[in-house]
């Protein structure tokens, strides 16, 4: 049975200084990310969220399809205006972060890991996945838009996905309340958003030791070409590229867009 999402309960439940406090809810809407990108720069404002119950036309990193079912998760964007418009994937890898800690806390186990570059993964299966995208007005940045699914109390999932995702509730083994699930995250989110600001080493130390094959040889796809040899995941730099020790003993740097790793 699908559930409205409870506005008045999850800002009972916000402890944020300013991430969430203005929310944009729609029982049903095409995408969230698409919303807040069309939005004029006089509507949006810093940490505002947009939240649906229903998104119609949820996409995924590639453009993939994001299944979920109405009422059940959380499908939320987040828009951001950050003075550094660089760094952006740190960011990114900041709040799965944020997501990887708070399904750690709650579940009481250590089951919840990030899948590069931007999926959550909890007990081997899908449990999140973040679309980040970035406005422009001509040349200018204008905004970050941090779109973010998570599925929380689903209890099926299609023939196609049932061998690779799960919930929240089926890991849990009881419904969630996704309104102070949501406020306790954003109240996570906000504290990875200041470190990232602050440019924290401890940040990316932090995302790395989270990263499954951290420290792994691991197969590499590189432009969709699964290259010969193995590599060793050494991380992402401050930038938020991705380090691989190549056999040779160099390392060598990639943008997120290039590579897929393989991991067992």
């Amino acid at each position: 049975m699908s559930s409205i999402f409870d506005q008045s309960v999850f800002l009972q439940h916000l402890n944020t200084q300013w991430l969430g406090h203005s929310i944009r809810y729609f029982e049903e809407l095409e995408s969230t990310n698409t919303y807040l990108k069309k939005l004029s720069l006089q509507e949006i404002e810093h940490g505002q969220i947009c939240l649906t119950d229903h998104q119609t036309r949820g996409r995924g990193q590639y453009e993939r399809k994001w299944e979920s079912e109405k009422g059940q998760n959380l499908t939320f964007s987040l828009v951001l205006t950050p003075a550094d418009t660089g760094r952006f994937h740190v960011l990114t890898l900041a709040c799965a972060l944020a997501i990887v800690e708070k399904l750690n806390e709650f579940l009481n186990a250590s089951c919840a890991a990030i899948k590069w570059p931007n999926d959550i993964i909890l007990n081997d299966k899908k449990t999140a996945g973040i679309l980040t995208e970035t406005v422009f007005t001509g040349n200018s940045f204008d905004r970050l838009i941090l779109g973010i699914g998570l599925n929380m109390n689903q209890q099926k999932f299609s023939d196609e996905l049932d061998d690779i995702a799960t919930s929240v509730s089926l890991e849990k083994g009881e419904l969630i309340n996704r309104e102070q699930f949501l406020a306790d995250l954003l109240n996570r989110i906000e504290y990875k958003y200041t470190t990232w600001e602050q440019q924290q080493s401890s940040l990316i130390k932090t995302i790395n030791r989270n990263i499954i094959g951290y420290g792994q040889w691991v197969g590499l796809k590189i432009d969709d070409e699964l290259q010969d040899e193995l590599f060793k995941l050494l991380g992402i730099d401050e930038n938020g590229a991705l380090l691989m020790l190549n056999r040779d003993g160099g390392i060598d740097s990639f943008s997120y867009e290039q590579i897929q790793l393989v991991t067992n």
